[in-house]
């Protein structure tokens, strides 16, 4: 009889391996909202990407995942990121779709869920790799719009080339 393991694989708790800075396909898997640490009317949307070319395939079953910051402080960033999965903003500035509260605690956004057309669309996006906290992480740079002659459209919209924030 072998001796059963009492611990965890050291593999599954490393940083995984960012990819290559350049352009890949990224697929909207999620939001995971959260409210501003000192600024209790700021939300970030916190989005959840999956990687579907990896030039860096993940260890095991895991994806290769980027996470997007999407605060309400940074509206061209959210707009850029859903104009590259091929819609526009609502006219009064908020995500296609809904959120839904949670039933038993109505009033916490960091429990809405996204419901909308957003989930599970695609968008091309320039990964760049960055550091955080000592570890190596991607970061999405700039997308490709595609919305359909946004430029005729959104005239006064111009799609930024640098999303990655100032580091301080």
């Amino acid at each position: 009889m072998s001796p059963i393991k009492m611990g965890v694989d050291p593999e599954a708790i490393k940083a995984p391996t960012p990819q290559a800075a350049g352009w890949y396909k990224l697929k909207l898997i999620g939001f995971k909202p959260k409210r501003g640490k000192t600024d209790n009317n700021s939300i970030n949307y916190n989005a959840t990407f999956e990687v579907l070319d990896p030039a860096i395939p993940p260890a095991g079953n895991a994806k290769a995942l980027v996470f997007a910051t999407m605060s309400i402080k940074m509206p061209n960033v959210i707009n850029d990121i859903v104009h590259g999965l091929g819609f526009a903003l609502e006219a009064d500035g908020e995500l296609p779709g809904k959120w839904v509260p949670d039933p038993a605690d109505a009033e916490d956004v960091e429990k809405f869920q996204y419901q909308g057309p957003l989930m599970g669309r695609t968008m091309e996006a320039e990964l760049a790799e960055t550091e955080y906290n000592g570890n190596k992480r991607n970061e999405i740079r700039q997308v490709r719009c595609a919305v359909p002659q946004c430029n005729t459209k959104y005239p006064d919209i111009r799609h930024r080339t640098d999303l990655i924030g100032k580091k301080k």
